[in-house]
C-alpha cells in the first residue's frame, strides 16, 4: 500500500514535469510564430499583389472571349466533308478552354487575399504558392497541345484566333509568374530541425 502511494506520487510528478516542460515549449514555439506574424505585413503584402490579381482577371476574361470566338468559328465546320478539320478545332479549343479555366481558378484563389485573417496569411500565400506552381506547369502544357493541334488547322480566321489564344495565354502567364514572384520570398519554408 505504502509502496504503491509512493510509486503513484512518483507518476504525478513525471506527468507534472512533462506538462510543465511540453507547454513551456509551446509558448516558445507561439512566440516565434507571433514574432514571424508581425515581422511580415499583410497590409503590404495584399497591396502589392492586388494589382497583378486585377489584371488577371482582365487578361482571362479578354481569353474567355477568345475561347467563344473559336467555339462560334468551330459551328461552321459542322457540316464540312472535311470532319478532320473540326476535330482539330475542337481539340485546340478544349486546350483554350482547359487553360482559361486554371486561369480563373488561380484568380479565384487570389481574389478572395482581402478576407484572410493576417495570422493565416503566410500559410494561405504558401499554399497558393504550390498550387500556383502547379498551375503554370499544367498552363504550359494546354499552350504545347494548342500549338500541335493548331498547325493543322487550316482556316485563316480559325487560325487568327487561335493566334490570339497564345498569345492570352502566354499574357496571363506572365500575371501568374510576376504573383508567383513576389509570393516565393514570403511563402512559409520548413526549418530544417521541423522538416522530416
Amino acid at each position: 500500500m505504502m509502496k504503491s502511494k509512493y510509486l503513484l506520487g512518483v507518476i504525478i510528478k513525471i506527468g507534472m514535469v512533462l506538462l510543465i516542460t511540453t507547454l513551456n515549449s509551446c509558448t516558445i514555439l507561439n512566440q516565434a510564430d507571433r514574432q514571424k506574424t508581425q515581422t511580415f505585413n499583410t497590409d503590404q503584402v495584399v497591396a502589392d499583389l492586388t494589382p497583378q490579381i486585377e489584371s488577371l482577371y482582365l487578361s482571362w476574361h479578354e481569353l474567355d472571349q477568345i475561347y467563344k470566338d473559336i467555339k462560334f468559328l468551330e459551328r461552321g465546320f459542322l457540316f464540312d466533308p472535311d470532319d478532320r478539320q473540326l476535330g482539330y478545332i475542337q481539340k485546340a479549343g478544349l486546350y483554350v478552354q482547359d487553360a482559361s479555366v486554371r486561369i480563373r481558378h488561380q484568380w479565384e484563389q487570389f481574389s478572395v487575399i482581402h478576407y484572410i485573417r493576417p495570422e493565416m496569411m503566410r500559410d494561405y500565400l504558401t499554399l497558393r504558392a504550390k498550387g500556383l506552381t502547379s498551375a503554370i506547369q499544367e498552363i504550359e502544357y494546354d499552350e504545347q497541345f494548342l500549338t500541335i493541334y493548331g498547325s493543322f488547322i487550316t482556316h485563316d480566321a480559325v487560325t487568327e484566333d487561335l493566334n490570339r489564344a497564345r498569345d492570352g495565354i502566354q499574357r496571363n502567364m506572365g500575371l501568374l509568374n510576376q504573383i508567383l514572384e513576389k509570393l516565393l520570398p514570403i511563402a512559409n519554408t520548413p526549418e530544417p530541425s521541423m522538416a522530416l
